[in-house]
């Protein structure tokens, strides 16, 4: 087995295993928030990290995709580029700042939900330092650590959030809990980067200038998602206050854990294929179209099973009062069905450089995606919103595919969804049968069935049978096939 495969094996599973876990541990305290403190403080908390994350989007100032791309070719500038990170975030992160406090004021907000959205946005620095500290980790591919810092973190986080709502304090307590390890965080990630990487730690004027340079171009990309992303949770809070923030953001939460295992993959692979950019087109091109196969193999049936069992879902993870999530959480998941095939693609077209063909499909879908929620939000509230991500979502993928994907990142959509398809449909034949005997008995009928499917419609071919049997060989000590 190649050096890379087993890179990206090995990355993929700490970082999505790290991830699901921290969103399940993170779901354990967000439906136990729920049920003791109810939709109205779940959904200021929601629409405080809705505000945040439009914030750290210009905040990052779109450095953290030239980090990883330039550590991955260049692991001895590691220190360089990471204090070059902090002092050109330090600056963006105290503009993005005094703009959420103009923003407070303009909409006059008091009590609880000022005191909650002022220490919650704090952590634009913070956050924008360690997400700085995880590309560099990326782009030496040791996710494995930063996987390590993420559970640990998240533990501590929720073991506290909910040793404090059980004796009684709100979701002020919960804040402060945030902000307290995420500071924690930047310290162990700075201690955990000083271990694995020797060299300087020096800025370098040369290294600010060309991350602000280059930064540009991803900047406003990442500010169109951000938008894109917590826009909904702004304007449901605006039209129909934090109590619909909270039904939304409850469904959203079971988005999250399908999303981030994507994005985990995905940037797992991104270190392989920025070298391979600069090697051959070939090999270029057969990573990002396994890497989209595998995806989509592991996405499809995951998002048509959460479909199908959402209503049982949310009622049995956060009770009778979110009732209305479930139908909420049903049309949201098909925002990410094109995610499987659409983001290795994308790191591809960044990986070669070519990222300024990314901003027209981002903007033209956070723009559609605000003014539908203009329209649909007041009239259907959370539903609208949900809508609204939807159709903005589908019709950016088409985007992204026409505009974008130039060379090797252009696919057969048949081949990437045909037989996966077909062995979900047969799937979610049998998840429908079993639902009304419960969602657990339903979610195991669901996964065998779909487990027998792989060799029924050949999901795998020769080359990938090859490459597990390297890396089964590989992870017990056995000699490596060459791939």
């Amino acid at each position: 087995m190649s050096k890379d495969a087993h890179s990206a094996v090995k990355n993929s599973v700490a970082s999505i295993a790290a991830q699901v876990t921290n969103l399940l541990v993170g779901l354990i305290s967000s439906v136990y928030v729920a049920r003791v403190l109810g939709k109205e403080q779940l959904g200021i908390y929601s629409w405080a990290l809705g505000v945040m994350a439009i914030a750290m989007s210009l905040a990052h100032a779109g450095i953290d995709n030239v980090i990883i791309r330039d550590v991955a070719r260049k692991k001895d500038q590691s220190h360089q580029y990471l204090l070059s990170a902090f002092l050109a975030k330090a600056v963006t992160s105290s503009i993005s700042y005094i703009a959420i406090i103009a923003y407070f004021k303009a909409r006059q907000y008091t009590g609880l939900q000022l005191a909650v959205g002022y220490l919650l946005c704090s952590t634009v620095i913070t956050e924008g330092f360690n997400s700085s500290c995880r590309a560099v980790l990326t782009g030496i591919e040791r996710q494995d650590a930063t996987a390590t810092v993420s559970v640990l973190s998240n533990l501590l986080r929720v073991f506290l959030v909910i040793m404090l709502v059980q004796h009684g304090y709100n979701i002020l307590a919960v804040a402060w809990v945030t902000v307290i390890v995420s500071v924690l965080v930047l310290a162990v990630h700075v201690g955990v980067i000083a271990r694995l990487v020797g060299g300087s730690w020096r800025p370098s004027i040369g290294a600010i200038r060309h991350l602000v340079v280059t930064g540009w171009t991803f900047l406003a990309t990442t500010f169109f998602i951000g938008i894109y992303d917590r826009a909904d949770y702004i304007m449901l809070d605006y039209f129909k206050g934090v109590g619909a923030v909270g039904i939304y953001g409850a469904a959203y939460r079971i988005i999250e854990i399908i999303a981030i295992m994507v994005l985990s993959a995905s940037f797992a692979l991104f270190p392989i294929v920025s070298r391979r950019v600069e090697s051959s087109e070939d090999a270029y091109g057969r990573a990002l179209q396994r890497s989209m196969k595998y995806i989509t193999i592991m996405g499809l049936p995951l998002c048509v099973g959460v479909c199908l069992l959402s209503k049982q879902l949310m009622t049995g993870l956060y009770g009778s009062k979110f009732a209305a999530s479930g139908p909420c959480l049903a049309l949201l998941v098909w925002a990410r069905i094109g995610a499987f095939t659409s983001l290795p693609g994308q790191q591809g077209v960044i990986a070669r450089n070519a990222q300024l063909s990314l901003i027209a499909p981002h903007a033209i879908r956070a723009i559609l995606n605000v003014s539908l929620n203009m329209y649909l939000i007041p009239r259907y509230g959370p539903m609208g919103a949900a809508a609204s991500m939807v159709v903005a979502e589908n019709i950016y993928y088409v985007l992204i595919y026409l505009m974008c994907f130039r060379g090797p990142e252009r696919f057969s959509v048949w081949g990437i969804y045909g037989r996966p398809a077909l062995a979900t449909l047969v799937m979610a034949f049998v998840v429908l049968l079993l639902r009304p005997f419960g969602i657990i008995l339903a979610t195991i009928g669901g996964i065998i069935t779909y487990g027998m499917m792989v060799p029924v419609f050949r999901l795998l071919d020769p080359e990938d049978k090859k490459i597990l049997s390297a890396l089964v060989k590989e992870f017990k000590g056995g000699k490596a096939v060459p791939g």
